[in-house]
C-alpha cells in the first residue's frame, strides 16, 4: 500500500464519486484524530498534568500553522519528487502516527516528558505540512471550478460535525478533572482514527489528468513568482488572517478574565461557536453559486470587520451581564460563520490560481502565507498580552477600554487594510493576463 504506484484510473463520474467519497472519509479521520491538537483545551490539560507552565495558550494552537508557513514549500518540493499523491500522504501519515505515538508515550520519559512532548509535537507537526503538500493537489485531479467551492464546504461540515462529536465524548469521558491515563486513553483513541486515513487514502483512484514535471526547487518556486495573481492573493491572505485569526480564541479570555463570566457560559459560547463553523461550512458552497465569490469575499471582511469593532464597544458594564453575553454569543456565532466561508473561500481561489503544470508548488507558496498569517495571528496576540506592552485600562468619552478591547480594535484596523489589497484579488478585480478558472 505505501510503495505501488496505483496506475491512471479514467476520469468518469463513477471513479469521481468514488475519490469523492474516500476523500471526504480521509478528511474525517485527519480532523478526528488531530482533536487533542487543533482543541487547544486537550492539549493543554495533557501538558499541565505532564508539568508544563501556562505558556502554552494561544501558542499551542498556532503551532501546526507555524510550521505549515514555514515548511510547507519544501514539504512541496518533496512531494513533487514521488510518483503520486497518494504515496506522499501514506507516507506521512505513517510518520505523522509514530510522532502521535511518541505524543501517547509522552509521560514514560519522566523529567524529559514535557520537552520529549514538545519534540512529539513539532514533529507531528513537519509531517501534516508534508501531508497537507499534497493533500489539495490530490483534490484538484478531480474537482472542477464549478464542483470546487460545494464539495469543500460539505467536506468540512462532514468532518468537523465529527470532531465536534468526538470532543462532547471526550468531554464527558474526562471529566472535571482528568488523569494523566485518562488523557493518553483520548490520545490513543484518536490516534486509532488517524490511522484509518491510511485505508481511506489507498481507495482513492488516481486521477490525474497530466504529470508534473520534476522541477529544481528554485524553478519551481520561481514559476509560483512569476504568476502575479498568486503572489498578490497570497500576500492578501497573509495579511487577513493576520488580523483576523486570533478574535474567536481571544473572546474566550476576554470572558474569563475582564468580563468574569461563568465557566459554564463561557462552554455555552464556545458551542454556539462551533455550531457556526458547522453552519458556515454547510452555506458557503450555496452562496458562492448563488452570490459569487466575489460577493463572499466582501462579505467575509464586512463581518470580520463588523464584529471586531463591536466587540472593542462592549466593555464591562456598558450592558447587563446576561444581555451581554447574549450579544457575544451572536458575535460569536457570526464571526465563525464568517470564518468558515472565508476558509472554503479561499480554498476555492487558491485552488483556481495555481498555475498548471506546477500547482502543488503554487498551491504550496499560497498555503505558506495562509498558515504564517493564522499562526502570527495567535503567536503576537499572546506576546502582546504576556508583554504588558499595552495599558490594562484607557479612558476616552467617559467609558474604560481595557487592553483585550484595544486588540479588538487593532484586528478591526488591520483588517480594514486588509481590504484595501483586495484589489490584487482576481475575483474581485480581474486585470491583466491572469491564469485563472472563472468561478461560477
Amino acid at each position: 500500500m505505501f510503495t505501488a504506484y496505483r496506475e491512471k484510473t479514467e476520469f468518469t463520474p463513477e471513479n469521481i464519486s468514488r475519490a469523492k467519497k474516500y476523500c471526504t472519509l480521509s478528511s474525517c479521520c485527519t480532523a478526528m484524530g488531530d482533536v487533542p491538537f487543533t482543541d487547544a483545551a486537550v492539549i493543554i490539560l495533557y501538558a499541565n498534568a505532564l508539568g508544563a507552565g501556562d505558556g502554552f495558550t494561544m501558542v499551542t494552537t498556532s503551532l501546526v500553522a507555524c510550521v505549515m508557513g514555514v515548511l510547507a514549500i519544501p514539504a512541496a518540493w518533496l512531494t513533487l519528487q514521488m510518483r503520486s499523491y497518494q504515496q506522499v500522504i501514506l507516507r506521512a501519515t505513517l510518520l505523522s502516527l509514530l510522532m502521535f505515538g511518541g505524543v501517547v508515550c509522552a509521560p514514560y520519559f519522566g523529567r524529559a516528558s514535557v520537552p520529549m512532548l514538545i519534540l512529539f509535537l513539532v514533529l507531528f507537526a513537519i509531517f501534516h505540512a508534508i501531508y497537507l503538500s499534497a493533500w489539495f493537489p490530490l483534490l484538484d485531479t478531480f474537482l472542477t471550478h464549478d464542483t470546487r467551492s460545494r464539495y469543500l464546504g460539505n467536506m468540512r461540515f462532514t468532518w468537523q460535525l465529527g470532531s465536534s462529536v468526538l470532543l462532547f465524548l471526550i468531554g464527558l469521558f474526562i471529566g472535571k478533572a482528568p488523569s494523566v491515563k485518562q488523557l493518553q486513553i483520548v490520545m490513543l483513541f484518536c490516534m486509532a482514527i488517524f490511522a484509518f486515513k491510511l485505508w481511506f487514502i489507498a481507495e482513492v483512484p488516481n486521477l490525474r489528468h497530466h504529470e508534473e514535471k520534476t522541477m529544481s526547487f528554485r524553478l519551481g518556486l520561481a514559476t509560483a513568482l512569476a504568476n502575479k495573481s498568486l503572489t498578490g492573493y497570497s500576500v492578501y491572505q497573509f495579511i487577513l488572517n493576520l488580523a483576523a485569526y486570533g478574535t474567536i480564541p481571544l473572546v474566550s479570555i476576554y470572558l474569563k478574565r475582564a468580563l468574569h463570566a461563568p465557566d459554564n457560559v463561557i462552554v455555552f459560547i464556545s458551542s454556539v461557536t462551533l455550531a457556526g463553523m458547522l453552519t458556515g461550512s454547510l452555506c458557503a458552497g450555496p452562496m458562492i453559486q448563488r452570490f459569487g465569490i466575489r460577493n463572499v469575499f466582501l462579505f467575509v471582511h464586512a463581518m470580520y470587520a463588523f464584529t471586531n469593532f463591536t466587540l472593542f464597544f462592549l466593555g464591562k458594564g456598558v450592558l447587563p451581564d446576561n444581555i451581554m453575553y447574549i450579544v457575544i454569543t451572536c458575535l460569536q456565532f457570526l464571526y465563525s460563520f464568517t470564518f468558515a466561508c472565508a476558509n472554503i473561500s479561499s480554498s476555492s481561489e487558491m485552488m483556481a490560481l495555481a498555475t498548471p503544470g506546477n500547482k502543488v508548488m503554487a498551491m504550496a507558496f499560497c498555503n505558506s502565507f495562509y498558515y504564517a498569517g493564522q499562526g502570527l495571528s495567535r503567536i503576537l496576540t499572546s506576546a502582546i498580552l504576556g508583554s504588558g506592552i499595552l495599558a490594562p485600562f484607557w479612558v476616552c468619552g467617559g467609558q474604560t477600554f481595557s487592553h483585550y478591547q484595544t486588540i479588538f480594535l487593532m484586528y478591526g484596523v488591520c483588517i480594514l487594510f486588509a481590504a484595501t489589497l483586495l484589489v490584487v484579488v482576481p475575483a474581485i478585480f480581474p486585470k491583466g493576463k491572469y491564469i485563472y478558472a472563472i468561478h461560477h
